[in-house]
């Protein structure tokens, strides 16, 4: 499959917006194809709030010896699904997250949680040391009866 867009951005929080706009930009596009009118707010949201929540761990967790750390997000269609594969070469790490304890109002530990809640798949790999986080989302479309 062909990525719809590839970016590298430096592993710097400076550009956590390109990657939200980004995100959210060709959530928009691929949702204006697939959404109802009333969805398309809700899908790009979902996307740039779990672009943005993978990005700050990719940054947040890059190891400080590491020279040019890099992000690279590449989003790409597959049969009707928008995919997202966000790729670093931080250590390895679990995906699988608890809900984070509300009532000690932790300031961190959410990005996880919130991701699997958003997307309809979240997967992690280990490939050639590096971890890629892959989500897949699909727009709901509301069919009418004729």
């Amino acid at each position: 499959m062909n990525p719809i867009v590839t970016l590298t951005l430096q592993a710097d929080l400076r550009y956590l917006r390109i990657a939200a706009i980004t995100a959210s930009n060709v959530a928009e596009i691929f949702a204006d194809i697939a959404c109802t009118e009333g969805n398309i707010a809700e899908f790009c949201h979902a996307y740039e709030l779990s672009v943005s929540e993978a990005f700050t761990n990719s940054v947040r967790y890059a190891e400080p010896s590491q020279e040019k750390k890099q992000v690279t997000i590449c989003f790409w269609s597959d049969n009707g699904t928008l995919v997202v594969n966000i790729i670093d070469n931080n250590p390895q790490f679990d995906p699988i997250t608890d809900a984070p304890d509300i009532n000690s109002y932790p300031e961190g530990g959410y990005g996880l949680f919130l991701i699997h809640r958003l997307m309809d798949k979240v997967s992690y790999s280990r490939i050639d040391d590096s971890n890629m986080l892959t989500m897949t989302k699909q727009p709901k479309t509301t069919h009418t009866a004729t």
